[in-house]
């Protein structure tokens, strides 16, 4: 699956991939997701794949000390747009030097949504002082879970001041605050790198994806499921969802986003799916109901800009 990188190395010599030591030639662009170590990658699935031991240890300590007596899991999944909200505007930063020597981040930001006070906390690499690789993401009622997270040195939270219009497009919580060390990861790379650390070993295989090729004109044009949203400083995302009910049924989704040209949608990622978990973490934003008139002009007004991207 494509993916937007975090951080992009040139050099002026060969290096090789930290994952599958795949060469990576001076001419392409390898990926990085920290400084402390300098590891190189030479795509997005070598970056999951090394660190998927990592993320895995982060999840089975949350399972250790997550309380049955905590949120519910429709709660978690009412309250689960603060997971980006705290990356883009935490309350608290604290940074731990793992054995490995690159630095770990937690980023948590309270909230009291129904009057009921929840914290939300994302663990994380940084690259130039931005949000980079995603290892964990949860929301919690229970400050002994989230005391367990808070490791390493607290750091000074740096904030300025946004504009009306500014606070009004990229504040769900209409603060005058925004935080600099947050400010170019957004709501849609978060959920795509949720969505690429989802899929499970039993899905269909990636190397099978180009047997579903035909579909991607037919969830442009027909999409049972369009969902959008306006990530912060971001252009906005279409999240196309059709199924396919045949005898061994299937979803098949395309990722979409705004481009500079207003004609345009650029194809972020297209991907079939037989995970009905999977497709309800698609299931994000402003769900457009079709048939309406509204839903109908933004899924042909969508469509008629992704088709042009089509070949």
């Amino acid at each position: 699956m494509s993916s937007k990188p975090r951080g992009v190395a040139k050099k002026s010599k060969k290096v090789q991939c930290f994952e599958c030591k795949k060469t990576i030639p001076a001419r392409e662009e390898a990926l990085f997701v920290e400084e402390e170590v300098g590891r190189f990658f030479c795509e997005e699935s070598c970056i999951v794949s090394h660190f998927t031991p990592e993320i895995e240890k982060l999840e089975r300590e949350y399972g250790r000390h997550v309380s049955p007596t905590d949120l519910s899991g429709e709660e978690r999944e009412r309250y689960a747009h603060f997971r980006w909200m705290a990356l883009e505007n935490p309350d608290e930063i604290w940074r731990e030097e793992t054995q490995k020597g690159d630095h770990r981040y937690t980023l948590i930001a309270e909230y009291k949504p129904e009057q009921k006070k929840v914290w939300a906390v994302s663990v994380c690499l940084m690259l130039r002082g931005e949000p980079s690789f995603l290892y964990l993401a949860f929301v919690s009622a229970d400050r002994n879970l989230v005391d367990e997270f808070r490791r390493g040195d607290q750091m000074k939270v740096v904030r300025e001041k946004v504009s009306e219009d500014q606070e009004e497009q990229n504040s769900p919580s209409n603060t005058q605050i925004s935080d600099r060390l947050a400010e170019a990861w957004t709501e849609a790379d978060s959920l795509r790198a949720l969505l690429l650390k989802g899929r499970k070993t039993g899905d269909i295989p990636v190397e099978d994806f180009g047997f579903y090729q035909k579909c991607l004109e037919e969830t442009l044009q027909n999409p049972n499921e369009l969902w959008s949203y306006l990530p912060k400083s971001a252009k906005r995302i279409y999240h196309f969802i059709k199924h396919y009910d045949h005898e061994d049924s299937f979803w098949y989704v395309v990722i979409a986003k705004d481009t500079a040209d207003e004609t345009q949608i650029e194809i972020i990622d297209v991907f079939p799916t037989r995970d009905p978990e999977l497709i309800a973490l698609c299931r994000h934003g402003k769900k457009e109901v079709l048939g309406g008139k509204s839903a109908d002009s933004a899924s042909e007004e969508a469509s008629e800009k992704v088709r042009k991207n089509v070949h």
